[in-house]
Protein backbone atom coordinates (compact mmCIF):
# COMPACT_ATOMS: atom_id res chain seq x y z
CA UNK A 1 0.00 0.00 0.00
CA UNK A 2 1.65 3.69 -0.99
CA UNK A 3 1.88 5.64 1.90
CA UNK A 4 -0.44 8.65 1.94
CA UNK A 5 1.31 12.12 1.69
CA UNK A 6 0.33 14.70 4.52
CA UNK A 7 1.23 18.20 3.90
CA UNK A 8 1.06 20.79 6.74
CA UNK A 9 -1.10 24.48 5.73
CA UNK A 10 -0.51 27.86 7.54
CA UNK A 11 -2.42 31.13 6.21
CA UNK A 12 -0.43 33.13 8.66
CA UNK A 13 -2.60 36.33 9.90
CA UNK A 14 -2.06 39.47 11.87
CA UNK A 15 -3.93 38.28 14.54
CA UNK A 16 -4.86 35.17 13.68
CA UNK A 17 -3.34 31.92 11.79
CA UNK A 18 -5.33 28.88 10.34
CA UNK A 19 -3.88 25.26 9.78
CA UNK A 20 -5.08 22.19 7.89
CA UNK A 21 -3.58 19.42 6.68
CA UNK A 22 -4.07 18.31 2.97
CA UNK A 23 -3.95 14.03 2.59
CA UNK A 24 -3.52 12.84 -0.93
CA UNK A 25 -4.55 16.14 -1.61
CA UNK A 26 -7.89 16.16 0.39
CA UNK A 27 -8.20 19.06 2.73
CA UNK A 28 -8.92 17.96 6.50
CA UNK A 29 -10.94 20.50 9.20
CA UNK A 30 -8.99 23.83 9.58
CA UNK A 31 -7.74 24.68 13.39
CA UNK A 32 -6.72 28.01 14.56
CA UNK A 33 -4.99 30.10 16.83
CA UNK A 34 -3.95 33.58 17.85
CA UNK A 35 -0.64 34.79 16.01
CA UNK A 36 1.80 35.18 18.82
CA UNK A 37 3.18 38.49 17.79
CA UNK A 38 5.88 39.01 20.84
CA UNK A 39 8.76 37.48 19.53
CA UNK A 40 9.87 35.24 16.43
CA UNK A 41 10.59 32.01 19.48
CA UNK A 42 6.87 32.16 20.67
CA UNK A 43 5.67 32.40 16.60
CA UNK A 44 7.80 29.26 16.05
CA UNK A 45 6.94 27.41 18.96
CA UNK A 46 3.39 27.20 18.15
CA UNK A 47 3.74 25.99 14.82
CA UNK A 48 6.21 23.89 15.96
CA UNK A 49 3.59 22.74 18.49
CA UNK A 50 0.62 22.25 15.77
CA UNK A 51 3.49 19.91 13.62
CA UNK A 52 4.79 18.22 16.34
CA UNK A 53 1.35 17.25 17.54
CA UNK A 54 0.04 15.88 14.15
CA UNK A 55 -1.34 12.17 14.91
CA UNK A 56 0.78 11.01 11.80
CA UNK A 57 3.87 11.92 10.36
CA UNK A 58 3.94 15.01 7.68
CA UNK A 59 5.65 15.42 4.54
CA UNK A 60 5.57 19.05 4.51
CA UNK A 61 4.79 22.22 5.49
CA UNK A 62 3.05 25.35 3.41
CA UNK A 63 3.16 28.77 4.59
CA UNK A 64 0.99 31.39 3.18
CA UNK A 65 2.54 34.82 4.53
CA UNK A 66 1.47 38.55 4.31
CA UNK A 67 4.36 40.70 2.74
CA UNK A 68 6.72 40.76 0.08
CA UNK A 69 8.03 37.31 -0.15
CA UNK A 70 11.11 36.37 -1.76
CA UNK A 71 10.51 32.50 -3.03
CA UNK A 72 13.81 32.04 -4.09
CA UNK A 73 15.81 32.41 -1.00
CA UNK A 74 12.36 31.73 1.20
CA UNK A 75 12.65 34.76 3.13
CA UNK A 76 10.08 37.48 4.00
CA UNK A 77 11.55 40.46 2.84
CA UNK A 78 8.34 42.03 4.61
CA UNK A 79 5.33 40.83 6.17
CA UNK A 80 3.07 42.84 6.79
CA UNK A 81 1.79 44.29 10.45
CA UNK A 82 3.90 40.92 11.43
CA UNK A 83 6.95 42.89 12.54
CA UNK A 84 8.85 39.87 14.08
CA UNK A 85 8.92 37.73 10.88
CA UNK A 86 10.52 40.59 9.14
CA UNK A 87 13.93 39.43 7.12
CA UNK A 88 13.50 35.91 8.74
CA UNK A 89 14.15 32.60 6.71
CA UNK A 90 10.76 31.56 7.94
CA UNK A 91 10.74 28.26 6.95
CA UNK A 92 14.62 27.09 7.48
CA UNK A 93 14.58 28.52 11.09
CA UNK A 94 11.35 26.91 11.98
CA UNK A 95 12.89 23.46 11.22
CA UNK A 96 15.07 23.56 14.71
CA UNK A 97 11.69 23.71 16.26
CA UNK A 98 10.70 20.45 14.86
CA UNK A 99 10.59 16.86 15.99
CA UNK A 100 11.26 15.84 12.58
CA UNK A 101 11.97 18.39 9.98
CA UNK A 102 10.42 18.21 6.41
CA UNK A 103 10.33 20.54 3.47
CA UNK A 104 8.80 23.86 3.59
CA UNK A 105 7.45 26.57 0.98
CA UNK A 106 6.16 29.87 1.83
CA UNK A 107 4.40 32.20 -0.24
CA UNK A 108 2.84 35.93 -0.16
CA UNK A 109 -0.93 35.49 0.59
CA UNK A 110 -2.52 37.26 -2.19
CA UNK A 111 -0.64 34.97 -4.23
CA UNK A 112 -1.75 32.10 -3.07
CA UNK A 113 -5.14 33.50 -3.17
CA UNK A 114 -4.59 33.63 -7.35
CA UNK A 115 -3.31 29.92 -6.78
CA UNK A 116 -6.21 28.92 -5.05
CA UNK A 117 -8.33 30.28 -7.68
CA UNK A 118 -6.16 28.23 -10.36
CA UNK A 119 -5.67 25.11 -8.91
CA UNK A 120 -9.77 24.32 -8.28
CA UNK A 121 -11.32 27.96 -8.56
CA UNK A 122 -12.76 30.04 -11.12
CA UNK A 123 -9.77 30.25 -13.02
CA UNK A 124 -8.68 26.64 -13.26
CA UNK A 125 -8.79 27.30 -17.18
CA UNK A 126 -7.47 30.41 -17.46
CA UNK A 127 -3.70 31.19 -17.94
CA UNK A 128 -4.20 35.30 -17.90
CA UNK A 129 -6.06 36.81 -14.85
CA UNK A 130 -5.74 39.38 -12.02
CA UNK A 131 -7.27 39.05 -8.44
CA UNK A 132 -8.25 41.65 -6.21
CA UNK A 133 -8.58 40.87 -2.79
CA UNK A 134 -10.60 43.79 -0.54
CA UNK A 135 -10.91 43.82 3.41
CA UNK A 136 -9.85 45.67 6.06
CA UNK A 137 -6.64 46.22 3.34
CA UNK A 138 -6.56 45.79 -0.23
CA UNK A 139 -4.11 43.38 -2.09
CA UNK A 140 -3.84 41.65 -5.39
CA UNK A 141 -1.99 39.11 -7.51
CA UNK A 142 -1.53 38.81 -11.17
CA UNK A 143 -1.24 35.77 -12.90
CA UNK A 144 0.42 36.45 -16.60
CA UNK A 145 1.27 33.60 -19.02
CA UNK A 146 0.16 30.57 -16.56
CA UNK A 147 2.21 31.76 -13.49
CA UNK A 148 2.63 34.03 -10.85
CA UNK A 149 3.88 37.30 -11.84
CA UNK A 150 6.06 38.08 -8.84
CA UNK A 151 8.48 41.21 -10.07
CA UNK A 152 11.91 41.51 -9.13
CA UNK A 153 11.68 42.76 -5.87
CA UNK A 154 8.56 40.43 -5.23
CA UNK A 155 6.19 43.53 -5.13
CA UNK A 156 4.02 42.63 -8.37
CA UNK A 157 0.63 42.35 -7.42
CA UNK A 158 0.35 45.18 -5.06
CA UNK A 159 -2.90 46.28 -6.81
CA UNK A 160 -3.74 48.62 -3.48
CA UNK A 161 -0.76 50.75 -4.15
CA UNK A 162 -2.48 52.39 -6.92
CA UNK A 163 -2.65 55.97 -6.97
CA UNK A 164 -5.98 56.69 -8.56
CA UNK A 165 -7.28 60.40 -8.16
CA UNK A 166 -4.73 62.39 -7.54
CA UNK A 167 -5.57 65.58 -8.90
CA UNK A 168 -8.07 66.01 -5.38
CA UNK A 169 -6.79 62.73 -3.38
CA UNK A 170 -2.96 63.60 -3.76
CA UNK A 171 -1.39 60.57 -3.31
CA UNK A 172 -3.98 58.36 -1.62
CA UNK A 173 -3.62 54.55 -2.61
CA UNK A 174 -6.83 52.75 -3.92
CA UNK A 175 -6.15 51.04 -0.64
CA UNK A 176 -7.27 54.62 1.25
CA UNK A 177 -10.14 54.42 -0.82
CA UNK A 178 -11.38 50.87 -1.49
CA UNK A 179 -11.02 49.40 1.78
CA UNK A 180 -13.59 48.57 4.15
CA UNK A 181 -12.91 50.36 6.69
CA UNK A 182 -13.76 53.71 4.49
CA UNK A 183 -17.10 52.14 4.15
CA UNK A 184 -17.50 52.28 7.65
CA UNK A 185 -15.86 56.17 8.19
CA UNK A 186 -17.89 57.32 5.70
CA UNK A 187 -21.10 55.68 6.90
CA UNK A 188 -20.12 57.33 10.16
CA UNK A 189 -19.38 60.65 8.27
CA UNK A 190 -22.71 60.79 7.28
CA UNK A 191 -24.90 59.41 10.16
CA UNK A 192 -22.86 60.86 12.86
CA UNK A 193 -22.09 57.71 14.50
CA UNK A 194 -19.31 55.62 15.64
CA UNK A 195 -17.64 53.67 13.07
CA UNK A 196 -17.75 50.67 14.82
CA UNK A 197 -21.48 50.70 14.77
CA UNK A 198 -21.65 49.50 10.85
CA UNK A 199 -20.88 45.85 9.26
CA UNK A 200 -19.67 47.46 5.73
CA UNK A 201 -21.09 45.01 4.11
CA UNK A 202 -24.84 45.53 5.32
CA UNK A 203 -24.77 48.76 3.41
CA UNK A 204 -25.50 46.37 0.02
CA UNK A 205 -28.91 45.41 1.90
CA UNK A 206 -29.72 49.29 2.32
CA UNK A 207 -29.61 50.18 -1.23
CA UNK A 208 -33.03 52.02 -1.19
CA UNK A 209 -31.97 54.29 0.95
CA UNK A 210 -30.40 57.46 -0.98
CA UNK A 211 -27.78 58.26 1.68
CA UNK A 212 -26.51 54.92 2.10
CA UNK A 213 -26.75 54.17 -2.09
CA UNK A 214 -24.51 57.52 -2.31
CA UNK A 215 -21.78 55.69 -0.04
CA UNK A 216 -21.74 52.39 -1.65
CA UNK A 217 -21.75 54.17 -5.32
CA UNK A 218 -18.74 55.86 -4.94
CA UNK A 219 -16.71 53.07 -3.00
CA UNK A 220 -18.17 51.16 -6.32
CA UNK A 221 -16.95 53.84 -8.54
CA UNK A 222 -13.19 53.37 -7.02
CA UNK A 223 -13.49 49.97 -7.51
CA UNK A 224 -14.56 50.04 -11.28
CA UNK A 225 -11.49 52.51 -11.59
CA UNK A 226 -8.83 49.77 -10.04
CA UNK A 227 -10.21 47.11 -12.34
CA UNK A 228 -10.12 49.50 -15.67
CA UNK A 229 -6.54 50.08 -14.74
CA UNK A 230 -5.73 46.76 -14.15
CA UNK A 231 -7.36 45.71 -17.11
CA UNK A 232 -5.87 48.11 -18.93
CA UNK A 233 -2.04 47.22 -18.32
CA UNK A 234 -2.35 43.61 -18.01
CA UNK A 235 -5.11 42.55 -20.85
CA UNK A 236 -6.15 39.70 -18.49
CA UNK A 237 -9.04 36.61 -19.32
CA UNK A 238 -10.90 37.53 -16.26
CA UNK A 239 -10.76 39.97 -13.14
CA UNK A 240 -11.61 37.85 -9.64
CA UNK A 241 -12.61 39.63 -6.81
CA UNK A 242 -11.77 38.53 -3.09
CA UNK A 243 -12.62 39.35 0.03
CA UNK A 244 -15.75 38.46 2.00
CA UNK A 245 -17.76 42.12 1.25
CA UNK A 246 -17.04 40.47 -2.37
CA UNK A 247 -19.80 38.02 -1.78
CA UNK A 248 -22.42 40.07 -1.45
CA UNK A 249 -24.86 39.62 -4.46
CA UNK A 250 -25.56 43.15 -5.50
CA UNK A 251 -21.90 43.45 -5.42
CA UNK A 252 -21.49 42.69 -9.11
CA UNK A 253 -24.39 43.82 -10.82
CA UNK A 254 -23.10 47.34 -9.63
CA UNK A 255 -19.25 46.85 -10.61
CA UNK A 256 -20.19 46.37 -14.06
CA UNK A 257 -22.67 48.96 -14.37
CA UNK A 258 -20.02 51.31 -12.61
CA UNK A 259 -17.46 49.79 -15.22
CA UNK A 260 -20.07 50.90 -18.22
CA UNK A 261 -19.72 54.29 -17.24
CA UNK A 262 -16.20 53.93 -18.23
CA UNK A 263 -16.58 54.78 -22.05
CA UNK A 264 -13.00 53.19 -22.71
CA UNK A 265 -14.59 50.15 -21.13
CA UNK A 266 -16.13 48.99 -24.28
CA UNK A 267 -12.60 48.57 -25.80
CA UNK A 268 -10.85 46.76 -22.72
CA UNK A 269 -14.22 44.63 -21.78
CA UNK A 270 -13.39 41.71 -19.83
CA UNK A 271 -15.60 39.46 -17.67
CA UNK A 272 -15.20 40.08 -13.51
CA UNK A 273 -16.19 36.89 -11.16
CA UNK A 274 -16.10 36.58 -7.47
CA UNK A 275 -13.66 34.05 -6.17
CA UNK A 276 -14.53 31.01 -5.45
CA UNK A 277 -12.81 30.36 -2.55
CA UNK A 278 -12.94 32.46 0.53
CA UNK A 279 -12.10 31.43 3.54
CA UNK A 280 -10.18 28.45 2.86
CA UNK A 281 -7.65 30.39 -0.57
CA UNK A 282 -5.10 31.17 1.92
CA UNK A 283 -4.78 27.52 2.85
CA UNK A 284 -5.56 25.96 -0.28
CA UNK A 285 -3.00 28.37 -2.40
CA UNK A 286 -0.30 27.31 0.10
CA UNK A 287 -0.86 23.70 -0.61
CA UNK A 288 -0.66 24.69 -4.23
CA UNK A 289 2.68 26.53 -3.97
CA UNK A 290 4.08 24.02 -2.14
CA UNK A 291 2.83 21.37 -4.62
CA UNK A 292 3.76 23.11 -7.28
CA UNK A 293 7.46 24.30 -6.78
CA UNK A 294 8.67 21.16 -4.24
CA UNK A 295 6.71 18.92 -5.57
CA UNK A 296 5.00 18.87 -8.31
CA UNK A 297 0.82 19.80 -8.63
CA UNK A 298 0.26 16.81 -10.82
CA UNK A 299 0.88 13.95 -8.64
CA UNK A 300 -1.59 15.27 -5.73
CA UNK A 301 -5.00 16.41 -7.40
CA UNK A 302 -7.13 18.64 -4.85
CA UNK A 303 -10.64 17.34 -4.44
Amino acid sequence: MTAKKRILAFEIGTFFTRYVVFEDGRMGIPGTIATPVDSIESFYQALAHIANGQRFPIDGIAMSVPGFIDVDKQVAVTAGALGMLYKHEIGKELQEYLDNPVPTWMENDANCAAMAEKLSGNAVKLDDFALITIDSGVGGALFLDGKIRRGKDWRAGELGMMIPNYETGGFSTMQDYLSTIVLAEDYSKEFDVPTGSIVPATLFHRLDEPRVRKIVDRWIDYLAIGIFNIVAVTDPECVLLGGGICREQQLLPLVNAALDKIAQWSDFRTVIKRCRHTNNAGLIGAYYAFETEVEGLEKVPIH
